[in-house]
């Protein structure tokens, strides 16, 4: 009954909207749906629009469509009161910059002081953390507004939890989101928020970007701090900021990213980052680097081995390619050796990540010390709680969630395996991707970042079969990006759509360190292209 109860819901989206949402918007001046930074800014600029009109307009659009979509797991109800504090700030002359009076939504493993975090995990849905991720405290110095949280795959895995289910790809209903930083793409997919920030451990921002049609970009990890974000694999894991435009993920950028003493994995990439760019009061101005011009003169690898799973796909990506040689680009083939694909891509990257694995245990159990007495301090707790509560609940915990908590109780980091992994295994991984950039000379490789489009939904209450999918053949090159000694960083912009109506994204990996000249070719792309669409199943409702 609760699996034909579940789908039902999902299948709603394609039911008529109400009569709001077929309003158009009542003032002309601004539209929400699609604006950039820089449309709010101008708009608050020009008095025609406010942080807490804007709020509204957003929380207006989630009580519409969010019973559908699933992409919100918690609304901040202190976030109309706290954009109105920044109304009177600008009111009074004082602005923060680019991010004052903006709604933000955060992933639902980054710690907020005043809201619970919950991992996606219905043990942790009232747990409220003891203060915010410095991030979080970042984005608040500068003026954002937490609008709330984004829904989450589970333990950072997948597109469903055990809070609030299954995440609705807001193109297509059959179909899910990515994950797991589900809710954060199809919430900025459906225009929800302005932006909202993911985590990415092997493809968790890009992948939902790429679903959702938005942007979303993984940074050289240790980039941005990792404090007060719930761990999933910290050898790997970062922040990542996304946004419906490059320019806006850029902006974003320079507030999230800062040398942070908490995170050890700072220091070295902050020293780094002070020898190769001009920082100032600890922040890099990311958006220094948009132009569109960055792709003339400049030789991008298109690695092979990710096409020929659907021809649509491809056919996208010849597309895509085509507009960056039009813009001045070099383009050369590359086809990976059959030891390199077994090693990074294949086999031998599961294997990576299962010895990587033997931290999470002793990091897990290390976060939620921090947490308050109320939650239980151990996976072994956790796991008894799984199996005991929530497996009788509605929207019981998946399988692969229980078998990273249960594996974890049998490994640690004292096996000669991972320091087998850390010492030699990842090292050699981050030399010879590198390798490959010096092998064809290339500044930046490129892909299509998915061999399919968005799958049908699969979870543990209801699955929905789609005779028009077309199952990935190919490898698909998420890993490549964090696996190794040093993250490479990794954006993904939209491309385009398939026949079924649901987006897909181009990828573009770059050298450790270089997010500005990325941000720079793939502003060039997104601009020349302008591939970004909303989605039908959300359309404009009144302003309120």
């Amino acid at each position: 009954m609760r699996a034909a109860l579940r789908l039902a819901a999902v299948l709603a989206l394609a039911a008529p909207l109400p009569a709001a949402a077929e309003s158009a918007p009542r003032d002309a001046a601004f539209v929400l749906e699609e604006a950039t930074l820089a449309d709010v800014q101008r708009a608050f600029a020009a008095g025609t629009l406010g942080s807490q009109q804007l709020v509204d307009a957003y929380l207006a659009r989630i009580a519409a469509y969010d019973g559908r979509l699933h992409a919100i797991i918690t609304v901040n109800p202190k976030a109309r009161d706290q954009a109105a504090a920044l109304d009177a700030e600008r009111r009074a002359g004082r602005s923060r910059g680019p991010l004052h009076g903006i709604p933000v939504l955060l992933k639902d493993n980054i710690d907020t002081g005043d809201l619970p975090t919950s991992n996606g995990s219905a043990i942790l849905k009232d747990s409220i953390p003891p203060d915010d991720a410095h991030i979080a405290a970042a984005l608040r110095a500068a003026g954002a507004v937490i609008l709330g949280k984004a829904a989450m795959g589970e333990f950072a895995g997948g597109s469903y939890n055990s809070v609030s289910g299954q995440a609705v790809n807001p193109y297509n209903a059959r179909r899910h989101t990515g994950g797991s930083s589900s809710g954060s793409g199809a919430a900025l997919a459906a225009n929800f928020a302005m932006l909202a920030v993911g985590t990415d451990t092997s493809t968790s921002v890009r992948g939902p970007a790429a679903y959702n049609g938005v942007v979303g970009l993984r940074p050289t990890t240790g980039l941005i701090s990792r404090d007060g974000i719930a761990p999933k694999n910290l050898d790997f894991d970062t922040a990542g900021p996304m946004a419906r435009t490059v320019r806006d993920v850029a902006v974003m950028l320079g507030t999230l990213a800062f040398r942070d003493a908490a995170d050890p994995a700072s220091a070295p990439v902050w020293d780094e980052v002070d020898r190769r760019y001009a920082v100032k009061d600890g922040r890099v101005d990311y958006s220094a680097f948009l132009d569109t011009q960055a792709l003339k003169g400049k030789k991008l690898g298109v690695v092979r081995d990710f096409f020929g799973s659907d021809a649509e796909i491809d056919r996208l990506a010849e597309a895509a390619l085509a507009q960056m040689r039009k813009l001045g680009a070099q383009t050369v083939d590359i086809h990976l050796d059959p030891a390199f694909v077994a090693a990074y891509v294949g086999d031998g990257n599961r294997a990576i990540r299962r010895v990587a694995d033997y931290r999470f245990r002793a990091d897990w159990e290390r976060y939620l010390a921090t947490l308050g007495p109320q939650v239980p301090k151990t996976v072994a707790a956790f796991v008894e709680r799984y199996e005991t509560v929530v497996a009788r609940s509605p929207l019981p915990v998946e399988a692969s969630v229980m078998r990273l908590l249960k594996d974890s109780l049998k490994t640690s980091t004292d096996d000669p395996a991972y320091r087998q992994l850390i010492d030699k295994t990842l090292p050699q991984a981050s030399a010879d991707k590198l390798a490959l950039f010096a092998r064809y000379g290339v500044d930046a490789l490129v892909f299509p970042y998915h061999a399919s489009f968005a799958p049908p939904i699969r979870n543990p209450v209801y699955r929905i079969d789609d005779p028009d999918f077309v199952a990935a053949g190919k490898p698909e090159p998420a890993t490549l990006a964090g696996y190794g000694a040093v993250g490479l960083p990794s954006i993904v912009v939209p491309m385009g759509f398939g026949r079924a109506g649901l987006p897909t994204g181009i990828g573009f990996l770059g050298r450790p360190y270089e997010e500005g000249a990325l941000l720079g070719y793939a502003y060039a792309y997104e601009q020349a292209s302008q591939q970004r669409r909303p989605p039908r199943l959300t359309p404009a409702i009144r302003m309120p």
